[in-house]
């Protein structure tokens, strides 16, 4: 659907009416030329009040209030499209105008400033945020707050991210860079070589800055894809170059059951590792098999007794809502059967559409009512079970244009997840695909391609390294740099 604008507003808010529009219908494009609706818009701004008028030729709406800034001014605008649009369009948005994938951050910004009460008719008036949504962000950096206090403290250390890109079998939803484990041009002893060359350079360059660090993740792909031979030398080498001061968090996502065994756990439990992941998606053995998982129910369920029978005391499983053919029944039966388990985190994440994944453009349905259903009954259900809502973060063409929450039971909140969502220190990332985010959003991203990352990671390592460098000296040594939401 093509939608035209003629008015008097700044061009720089065409990427957020962008963004707006597709929140409404994920084909809405805005255009300069025919269009198949049209909307007028007229601003007008004397001594500080500002009015803004839009219509079509069926609607006629206008707001108005005292604008003190930009900020002000944005979003007086996009209220009153968003106004319009929920008439056109003939539905509301659980977040208004906020589009962004990091809302909490936008309560981080007035705390301090506003209490929780302020806060919420702020979210809900300046940017038509449902009081829901509104009291649930607020939640959320209570959660993380109560357990972490200021989380700019620690803006002078680093996390590390570090990926295998390896897996059993590409999951269809998937859209994160994995390779075969039988991969012919590049084994995995070749690549453990170059990436604990990275790890080492890295460990040395922040051991010699005195940098410390605050958590470890492991992702991928599957870490655990890794032989148990290969899956040794690797935690060997991040314990030999990374622990040698301790660590707040050290996850490690190993995912996937059909990759897991006693041998592994028991290297996870002897190398220091303190989190895990085993992560079902779902309890339906037939939607496992059509998302090309290569294990069923029963073994997630053995892993997971398992993992607890090592002694590994601190397990997230992931849930994913809306998998094609999936019903607010599967939903349901799913997650109760996680809550059987009693893992540590649970974390509930609504399919997104994404490019890169085998999915992509298949005909889902991700507007479905079940979904908004189905978000209020896990809430209350894993509130009732002892479980918060302790990080949340929104994606691009997510089902029900809602949010992906992590819950745990209090005191196993992810120290990692939260400094990664709140962007509250920079973020070093190593291997294959992985992006180093600097806490002035300064990025460098390892080439996705195995083979390219192969031949040029020294480039990448040196870049990162020299960013450092000019990060601290910019600011006095610091390696923060002060930034609101926008």
């Amino acid at each position: 659907m093509k939608v035209k604008i003629n008015g008097n507003y700044e061009e720089r808010l065409n990427i957020a009416i962008q963004r707006l529009l597709r929140a409404f219908r994920r084909d809405a494009e805005l255009v300069n030329d025919e269009a198949d609706i049209e909307i007028k818009m007229m601003i007008e701004e004397i001594n500080k009040r500002m009015s803004v008028k839009v219509s079509t030729k069926d609607e006629n709406l206008s707001d108005e209030e005292i604008v003190h800034d930009d900020s002000d001014r944005k979003y007086l605008i996009l209220r009153a499209l968003y106004r319009l649009l929920t008439i056109i369009f003939k539905k509301e948005l659980a977040y208004g105008v906020l589009t962004g994938i990091r809302p909490t951050k936008l309560v981080y910004m007035y705390k301090g400033k506003l209490t929780d009460e302020e806060i919420k008719q702020l979210l809900m008036n300046k940017y038509a945020v449902s009081i829901e949504k509104a009291n649930l962000l607020i939640e959320v950096v209570n959660n993380q707050t109560r357990k972490y206090g200021d989380i700019t403290r620690f803006k002078d250390e680093v996390s590390i991210y570090i990926n295998i890109p390896f897996c059993p079998s590409r999951c269809v939803y998937c859209s994160f860079t994995s390779y075969p484990l039988n991969y012919q041009k590049v084994s995995q002893e070749a690549y453990l070589e170059v990436l604990l060359e990275e790890i080492k350079s890295v460990g040395m360059f922040l051991r010699n800055h005195n940098i410390p660090i605050t958590t470890i993740y492991v992702g991928g792909g599957t870490p655990t894809a890794l032989t148990n031979e290969n899956f040794e030398r690797f935690l060997i080498g991040i314990e030999e170059y990374l622990l040698y001061n301790p660590v707040r968090e050290y996850t490690i996502e190993c995912g996937r059951p059909d990759t897991i065994n006693e041998y592994k756990l028991r290297l996870i439990k002897e190398h220091q590792v303190s989190r895990i992941s085993v992560n079902p998606q779902t309890f339906n053995d037939e939607t496992l098999s059509k998302m090309n998982r290569t294990h069923t129910t029963s073994e997630i369920i053995n892993t997971y007794q398992l993992a607890r029978d090592i002694g590994l005391d601190n397990i997230n499983m992931d849930l994913i809502i809306g998998l094609p053919e999936e019903k607010l029944d599967t939903y349901i039966y799913s997650l109760n059967k996680i809550l059987a388990l009693e893992p540590d985190n649970i974390t509930v994440h609504y399919l997104a559409e994404k490019r890169s994944s085998d999915l992509y453009q298949q005909d889902i349905d991700f507007e479905k009512h079940d979904y908004h259903i189905f978000f209020n009954y896990a809430y209350h259900i894993l509130k009732n079970n002892g479980y918060i809502p302790y990080y949340l973060y929104r994606q691009k063409h997510i089902t029900g244009n809602l949010e992906n929450i992590g819950y745990c039971k209090v005191g196993k909140e992810c120290l990692y997840n939260i400094l990664m969502i709140e962007e509250a220190q920079t973020i070093l990332g190593l291997g294959c695909n992985a992006s180093t985010k600097f806490s002035d959003y300064h990025l460098i991203l390892n080439p996705k391609d195995l083979i390219s990352y192969m031949h040029s990671y020294k480039s990448y390592l040196e870049k990162k390294l020299q960013y450092f460098e000019e990060m601290r000296n910019q600011y006095d040594g610091s390696l923060f740099s002060e930034h609101e939401y926008e």
